[in-house]
């Protein structure tokens, strides 16, 4: 059977084409640590300077809550708990994750009755010294529908954050802030006698962050007769208004936020805010929108609306954003990259894949991998730096030449000679590898994928192969 190779050449000014993703196979089971035993909920995990993972989540059917620790490989710690697990005293929910700079790990999490916080040493026993018997409890605090309004802020000074929503009379509902010393009591110092209210609807979203000065940034989508536009708070690292921000330390915003999804506070101190309607807004300190970042994910990747961002990383001046669905919210996940104007990076590309993990709550991004956690499963990948110099792609894609359009075999014309030619499925995974001209390819699925060609001389071009 016939079938046709469609070479597409990159653009030489590109200074690389893709950082190829794939599973990293030393990783728990082929890349994905499965946390099993059905769908648990699991939100928050935290990777310490030795590769370890720890993350914490609840399981449903059976009112329990647990802590886990893998080693670097992906599998559970022996070294940590009872063989890599340790139950948390208190069924809590949706559990926040963070270490400390000493290694101590904070957990936050709340029920019906009220917000817990844990300090754990590494090796998994609670710390006596916070709180009671290493437990804080604080009044009840939860998240709004969307899971946003909620979160845990460890300070540079050791004092922790913890933010949710507050249910009133009548189904009414506040997003409020407490701050905790060091040994787990309420900070009185802290704003209004340990707490702060915010402003916003914790319905849509109410993100809490710290700059680059440790001043406290709340970010929030409010209904104004029913014109959802987005206010800003400012406060010091004490909790006290910026009057010198907006209206004594509040900026009413002039456009909508939308349905929130994630933000983050970049090195320039500019908020990236993305919401479930596939848009993501850089926002200046001053809180006007920077018209400078113009994203559209839709442009790269085909994705027609509707995908949910759940996660921004700043890593390298880059933002890596990953989510789940894609136009319809279904059963899949992606993961991209985006330059400062948010363009996505042509050098990293657009990562979907459709698979059991739907969602993707939190990432990890290292030089070399990037760690994923979601739905029950922890996902490790793996990123082959393929880059060129400018100059070097320039040339070296005028190294090789295929047949355009090719039939059955592939065949390629070249003045150097050729080591081999990788190809790779668009989800990482090396699919052939050739050394020959002219050699057959006809057991490849029609669709796209990535050729590297390795010369002799120790050069490498990388080019878009679509078959039909």
């Amino acid at each position: 059977m016939t079938k046709n190779l469609f070479l597409v050449l990159l653009l030489a000014v590109q200074t690389a084409f893709a950082q190829i993703i794939s599973k990293d196979p030393t990783f728990a089971s082929n890349g994905i640590y499965d946390y099993g035993n059905g769908v648990y909920y699991t939100w928050s995990m935290a990777q310490d300077s030795a590769g370890r993972i720890y993350s914490s989540y609840s399981a449903p059917n059976t009112n329990e809550s647990f802590l886990i620790r893998l080693a670097p490989n992906g599998m559970l710690d022996p070294t940590f708990g009872n063989n890599g697990t340790i139950q948390l005293p208190y069924y809590t929910l949706q559990n926040q994750l963070k270490i400390q700079t000493d290694g101590k790990l904070i957990i936050f999490g709340y029920n019906n009755t009220e917000g817990i916080i844990y300090r754990i040493f590494p090796n998994g026993q609670l710390d006596p010294t916070f709180g009671t018997g290493g437990i804080s409890i604080i009044p009840p605090i939860g998240s709004d529908i969307n899971v946003r309004s909620y979160g845990l802020i460890v300070q540079q000074n050791g004092k922790i954050i913890v933010h949710g929503m507050i249910s009133g009379p009548n189904n009414t509902a506040s997003h409020q802030i407490y701050r905790l010393n060091t040994n787990g009591s309420i900070d009185n110092t802290f704003g209004n006698n340990g707490s702060v209210v915010t402003a916003g609807n914790p319905v849509n979203g109410t993100f809490v962050l710290t700059d680059n000065q440790s001043n406290i940034i709340t970010i929030s989508n409010i209904n104004y007769a029913n014109n959802f536009n987005g206010i800003i708070k400012k406060f010091n690292s004490e909790g006290q208004p910026i009057t010198s921000f907006g209206n004594n330390g509040t900026l009413q915003m002039t456009f909508n936020l939308g349905y929130a999804g994630a933000a983050m506070i970049d090195s320039n101190n500019k908020i990236v805010y993305s919401n479930q309607n596939n848009e993501i807004f850089r926002i200046n300190p001053d809180g006007t929108l920077d018209n400078t970042f113009n994203y559209n994910l839709y442009a790269y990747s085909g994705v027609n609306g509707g995908a949910w961002i759940q996660s921004i990383v700043e890593k390298n001046g880059y933002y890596y954003i990953g989510g789940n669905g894609e136009g319809d919210l279904a059963p899949t996940y992606f993961i991209s990259r985006l330059n400062q104007n948010g363009s996505v990076d042509s050098s990293f590309g657009y990562y979907s894949e459709t698979s059991s993990v739907y969602s993707i709550e939190e990432m990890n991004i290292s030089n070399n991998n990037i760690v994923v956690n979601g739905s029950g499963f922890i996902v490790k990948y793996l990123l082959n730096n393929a880059t060129l110099s400018t100059k070097d792609s320039a040339k070296t894609n005028t190294d090789i030449s295929f047949e355009n359009p090719v039939k059955q075999n592939l065949i390629f014309s070249t003045k150097e000679k050729v080591s081999k030619i990788e190809i790779y499925s668009v989800d990482g995974k090396l699919v052939k590898t050739l050394k020959n001209n002219n050699t057959d390819l006809s057991e490849l699925l029609k669709g796209t994928y990535l050729a590297k060609v390795t010369f002799e001389n120790g050069k490498t071009t990388l080019k878009k192969l679509i078959k039909n």
